[in-house]
């Protein structure tokens, strides 16, 4: 049988409040996070600190709270961002943010929900609040609306309770019942639009991309000014994205986009 290698047994013990953080919805005080951590208070200060002078950990200097650093969000992104599916969307994206002029964006299901990891403002001021590291709306923004239509249902349903804290969220709580008319809208078309709903006088069109076993891999956005029209399901946006991300699906293996 092969050694266990020996590691270093502090690092171990510390990295338990860096995955207390990272499962946690939300920024949390210290006596909430050692208990998560499995480890007293006076324990996980001593941790915490180091993790801060590495940007790995930061804490709010009005509540106390501790949330994840900088470069944690880097180092996250980075591992998400060198799984193959997008490498292979932004091949895809890069013509069209020439071609087109249009405002791109790719996002993923991380553990907060939709999160945006890649935009790409065109050249012409868009003046959306946007950037790697986003977590958006399920009901409000185009991209999460196609995640709420081919996640699963059950972690669709769970995501919800905690949509108000998202980007474009609203006060009042979303039900799955609430937007079972909108998750049968995006099937039917194939994509999903959001018509200066999340940012007014913006327009963003959506379709999922789907890899080989036919899940959903992560989602696309096309983003532009302009007037209702310009989102029109069979319009140049629309086609634009469906044919984009069915090329993407392809290259993963899949057999078709809008066909989980």
């Amino acid at each position: 049988m092969a050694r266990e290698q020996r590691g270093i047994q502090s690092l171990e013990v510390g990295g338990e409040l860096l995955l207390a953080l990272a499962r946690s919805p939300s920024a949390m005080a210290l006596k909430d996070l050692a208990k998560a951590a499995g480890m007293s208070p006076s324990k996980a200060h001593p941790y915490l600190v180091s993790w801060s002078k590495l940007q790995l950990v930061e804490q709010d200097p009005v509540t106390g709270r501790y949330d994840l650093g900088e470069q944690a969000l880097r180092l996250g992104l980075t591992a998400i961002q060198r799984i193959n599916p997008v490498r292979t969307a932004l091949d895809e994206l890069r013509q069209i943010e020439v071609d087109a002029r249009c405002s791109t964006a790719i996002a993923v299901w991380a553990n907060m929900g939709p999160t945006i990891i890649h935009f790409m403002e065109a050249d012409y001021p868009l003046n959306v609040y946007l950037r790697s590291g986003t977590v958006l709306s399920l009901a409000n923004t185009a991209a999460g609306n196609v995640f709420a239509a081919y996640m699963p249902e059950s972690i669709v349903a769970a995501a919800l309770a905690d949509d108000h804290h998202r980007f474009a969220g609203r006060p009042e709580p979303t039900t799955l019942a609430d937007i079972q008319a909108m998750i049968a809208k995006v099937r039917e078309l194939g994509i999903s639009r959001s018509i200066g709903q999340a940012v007014p006088g913006v327009n963003s069109i959506c379709a999922p991309v789907f890899d080989a076993s036919g899940k959903i891999a992560l989602a696309i956005s096309l983003m532009r000014p302009g007037t209702k029209s310009d989102a029109d399901p069979q319009g140049e946006m629309a086609r634009m994205v469906k044919a984009t991300a069915a090329r993407i699906s392809e290259r993963l293996g899949h057999g078709g986009a809008g066909r989980p």
